[in-house]
């Protein structure tokens, strides 16, 4: 349980996530990592591009999934919950992907696994921690 933290940004003490929530948080993570390692060994080693800087593509793949890093980490609900549409991005791209480079099948299909745990792990997590700690959005009256 020390993945995730138990104070708020106040230093209040917080009810700590049930098992659920730190398999599907789990879940994302192992999602968002496996993410970081496949989008390297794919553009360097596996399907070098012959036309492109292959370091420049693996780093613009890649700053996308900085920005959610220590939200996720840290298990903070909205960082699972926006972090979301990064997931879609790599999910749209290898989808694309299999239109135009079928014969790059293997990278193609764990970039959508591997991007589809991160998502459905995240918005689980969300959902969950989100109801624990009573955040939600305001109604409209």
């Amino acid at each position: 349980m020390n993945e995730v933290e138990l104070v708020d940004d106040n230093d209040n003490f917080i009810e700590p996530p049930s098992e659920p929530m730190l398999k599907a948080h789990k879940i994302t993570l192992f999602g968002y990592w496996a993410l970081v390692v496949l989008i390297p060994v794919w553009n360097l080693w596996w399907y070098p591009s012959t036309q492109y800087s292959n370091k420049t593509i693996t780093v613009l793949w890649l700053i996308p999934l900085i920005f959610p890093m220590f939200g996720l980490m840290k298990g903070k609900a909205y960082t699972h919950a926006w972090s979301g549409f990064i997931a879609v991005i790599y999910i749209c791209h290898g989808l694309t992907s299999l239109l135009t480079s079928i014969d790059e099948i293997i990278p193609i299909m764990l970039e959508v696994i591997f991007a589809s745990l991160f998502l459905g792990g995240g918005m689980i997590f969300a959902r969950w921690r989100g109801v624990q700690l009573g955040l939600q959005l305001p109604k409209k009256k």
